[in-house]
């Protein structure tokens, strides 16, 4: 189980827990999409599932849905600059594709190069 977290995202996600686990709401990363361009994850301040996996990394508690640890081979939590914005930038250690046009995506050969690992 890997998690990897900046110290710029981890102090974001200490400032935004002291605002939420006042209101009973955990970070929860969970699997927004799935598309040519590679699984896209988002995370939220909800109640925790009671399908969740919790992990603690660098001090703080994430709850992420059962299995997607293992599929994506935990994840990297960092900051980035979008438009005026920082936001919380969570990128799978392994990717996966989920890609309709087999013969003209390029995405298609790094899918099956994932399922070979």
């Amino acid at each position: 189980m890997q998690i990897d977290i900046t110290d710029q995202a981890r102090a974001y996600l200490n400032k935004k827990m002291d605002f939420f686990l006042v209101r009973a709401r955990v970070p929860r990363i969970v699997l927004a999409e799935r598309s040519c361009s590679g699984a896209n994850f988002r995370l939220f301040f909800e109640a925790a599932h009671e399908d969740d996996q919790m992990v603690e990394t660098a001090g703080l508690q994430l709850y992420i849905p059962q299995g997607l640890i293992d599929e994506f081979s935990g994840f990297s939590l960092d900051m980035e600059q979008f438009f005026l914005n920082r936001r919380l930038k969570i990128t799978p250690i392994k990717q996966s594709f989920r890609c309709g046009c087999s013969a003209k995506c390029p995405n298609a050969v790094l899918e099956a190069a994932n399922k070979d690992k």
